[in-house]
């Protein structure tokens, strides 16, 4: 896990980018001018994918709405060729909408998972955030609040602060806390997107985009679906342990399905694997898994069902019945 530098004015550029290219108004001189901007920099081409994926976070159309209730009027940031790009104006923001007045920054720093067992980053504040691989973080530490847009999975540990409450924000959730543990987890599944929180100490307020709300205690989950929070209680040895086991370089799993079980190895090792049938990922799994060794977790877990698996190349993988 890494802060990622990032060129404060490409920074920039790229979030206004990104907002621009959700107006209806987007031209063909305007794709020129961003083509001119992309030529050759793919750094610059990863800014812009980042900021198009946090441009859609919960923090933007929760204030969209709040707003939108008290005021008709909206107004937007235009983005204009090449050269207008980096006037004086465009300090104001960075992936940011004009909502009724009211400027939305995503601003602060971007924090990236790797693959392997994360080491903790500890914030200004004194937080501190583990993520999991393929994920990332913006954190944004205000004077009145804190509020971290995720994407993937992290775990956080809250230094309290009454006067600045701690949020994170994912697919229209917002979990806050004041001083705890939690993790959060976002998942995609035919279903639609999952959001699942669990809280290792303290309390959290989790809140759905549909305004469902509903507070979670230590030794407790809130899976997130469609707007609907559903709460259960966990299972007393995951309920005592002191972070995830995922932080700690282990998957475990409870009659998962072999689907689910891949997803979590892909995003902590980094390495891809092919389901032949749709049949294998429905298979349950359970166990305790190493995954700095992620052929050997695979070869136990299909082991245990009859099926096969194939090497394809470097850290490539099939699964296919046997």
């Amino acid at each position: 896990m890494s802060t990622r530098s990032v060129n404060p004015k490409d920074d920039r550029e790229a979030a206004l980018w990104a907002d621009a290219r959700r107006d209806a108004t987007w031209s063909p001189s305007q794709q020129t001018a961003l083509d001119q901007w992309l030529e050759g920099r793919p750094d610059r081409a990863d800014l812009l994918r980042r900021h198009e994926a946090l441009i859609d976070d919960a923090a933007v159309i929760w204030a969209t709405q709040r707003m939108t209730r008290t005021r008709p009027a909206r107004r937007q940031f235009s983005l204009r060729p090449r050269g207008a790009v980096v006037g004086a104006g465009l300090a104001v923001a960075v992936g940011a909408m004009a909502l009724a007045g009211v400027v939305l920054t995503p601003r602060g720093d971007l924090i990236v998972g790797t693959r392997g067992v994360p080491q903790p980053i500890t914030l200004a504040d004194g937080s501190a955030v583990r993520l999991n691989g393929q994920s990332q973080v913006r954190v944004d530490l205000g004077e009145h609040e804190r509020r971290l847009r995720l994407e993937g999975e992290g775990f956080f540990e809250v230094a309290p602060d009454k006067n600045r409450p701690f949020s994170v924000e994912v697919d229209r959730v917002r979990v806050t806390a004041v001083g705890t543990r939690f993790n959060v987890d976002q998942r995609k599944t035919p279903d639609g997107a999952v959001v699942e929180v669990v809280v290792f100490e303290g309390i959290v307020k989790v809140v759905s985009g549909r305004g469902m709300s509903t507070r979670v205690h230590a030794g407790e989950r809130a899976t997130v679906s469609a707007g609907v929070v559903q709460r259960t209680a966990l299972l007393r040895p995951e309920a005592e342990t002191d972070v995830p086991s995922w932080a700690k370089g282990w998957l475990e799993f409870n009659e998962a399905s072999l689907a689910s079980v891949v997803e979590d190895l892909e995003r902590a090792t980094g390495i891809k694997v092919e389901l032949a049938d749709p049949a294998v990922g429905r298979a349950l799994v359970s166990g305790r898994f190493a995954y700095d060794q992620p052929e050997n977790a695979l070869a136990a877990m299909v082991g245990v069902h009859g099926f096969k698996l194939t090497r394809l190349g470097p850290d490539r993988f099939e699964i296919s019945k046997g």
